[in-house]
């Protein structure tokens, strides 16, 4: 077992190795070099994913207890693919950039302080400066929402304090009402009261007057 995982690493490190040494000779290569060391490097890191595999079943048939290491390495290895890979796509990338757009794709393109080319400067501040756009766009449409729930909760209060509002003057009008009220009524105990009076007065004469019509019956009697 040992024997054919090994003979699997010696062919993935040779795949790897053209892959790597290619992706390195990129830049110097012209155009139809370049295009030729890229398909190299595709189907080197092609054969690389099924040596990988092709490990992946031989450690499959080993005991649990010993698949630990081999699983470490295959994680490795695989890991060096996809860097690789990722590399490759970024190169593809630029070169379907370059036969898209021509001269503005050579590798004669000025280069920046940090060994990027202007164009790839430009074309990052392009996207940062669209990323910053879009983050304040995003901030705005956040201010408009805020700003119209503000101006909704605004109307809402407007709504609730004209209601408030009718409320009290209805409630002022009801007290004014019962001030009214009271007010007559108290005029009318006044006159109840006066009537009364009277009416005491009027009881007290009368019964002074059948008093003394008495007193003058009974005395013509006895005279």
């Amino acid at each position: 077992m040992s024997d054919i995982f090994k003979s699997y690493e010696s062919d993935f490190e040779l795949a790897y190795q053209e892959a790597h040494s290619k992706l390195g000779q990129i830049t110097s290569l012209n155009d139809a070099q370049r295009k030729s060391a890229l398909k190299s490097v595709e189907i080197a890191t092609e054969e690389c994913l099924e040596l990988i595999d092709q490990m992946n079943i031989e450690v499959q048939s080993l005991p649990s207890s010993q698949r630990s290491s081999y699983n470490t390495k295959i994680r490795q290895y695989k890991a060096k693919v996809d860097e690789a890979k990722t590399k490759l796509k970024q190169l593809l990338d630029d070169e379907d950039k370059r036969e898209l757009f021509g001269s503005r794709y050579k590798d004669s393109d000025e280069f920046d302080s940090e060994g990027g080319s202007l164009h790839d400067s430009q074309r990052k501040q392009l996207l940062n400066n669209n990323s910053s756009i879009e983050r304040s766009n995003q901030r705005l449409r956040d201010s408009q929402r805020i700003a119209l729930e503000t101006e909704n909760i605004g109307g809402n209060i407007l709504n609730d304090l004209r209601s408030q509002r009718e409320t009290i003057t209805n409630s002022r009008n009801t007290l004014d009402q019962a001030d009214n009220y009271v007010d007559k009524s108290i005029k009318t105990l006044k006159t109840m009261t006066r009537r009364m009076t009277a009416n005491k007065f009027i009881s007290y004469a009368i019964i002074a007057v059948l008093i003394i019509l008495i007193f003058l019956v009974l005395a013509s009697k006895f005279w």
